[in-house]
């Protein structure tokens, strides 16, 4: 079943971070994908959201990605997502602090072929 497969191809994508490795995770990224960031954030390219990504693993490690909740109808799947990373590289102005860290959002992809091509996402 399609959902089932979107599913698996979703929850791989986020546990992807956990190897610390930007084009593991690219990997599950089609090259026209288009992300829609919540609150005022304008739409990521493929290259801007690897550039975005770049950042992140800069000033997290030690990730651990936890699909909280996954729901999945036909291209789409939604997932809760908490990311419990170690915080050991400057973020948005703030010096690294060496601590632990959650980070929940909201992710919604939508998949063909395997690959994610759109997605959005809140922080929660």
């Amino acid at each position: 079943m399609l959902s089932e497969v979107n599913n698996e191809v979703a929850h791989r994508y986020f546990k992807a971070y956990e190897t610390g490795d930007i084009e593991a995770v690219m990997k599950f990224l089609d090259s026209s994908y288009i992300l829609h960031p919540g609150g005022a954030g304008e739409p990521m390219n493929y290259e801007a959201r690897k550039l975005d990504e770049m950042v992140f693993f800069s000033a997290f490690s030690n990730i651990e990605a936890v699909v909280e909740d996954q729901i999945a109808e036909g291209d789409e799947v939604m997932n809760r997502i908490t990311m419990h990373c170690s915080h050991t590289g400057e973020y948005q102005s703030i010096a690294a602090t060496g601590k632990r860290v959650d980070i929940t959002y909201i992710d919604i992809v939508r998949i063909k072929g395997g690959k994610i091509v759109e997605g959005g996402l809140s922080l929660t």
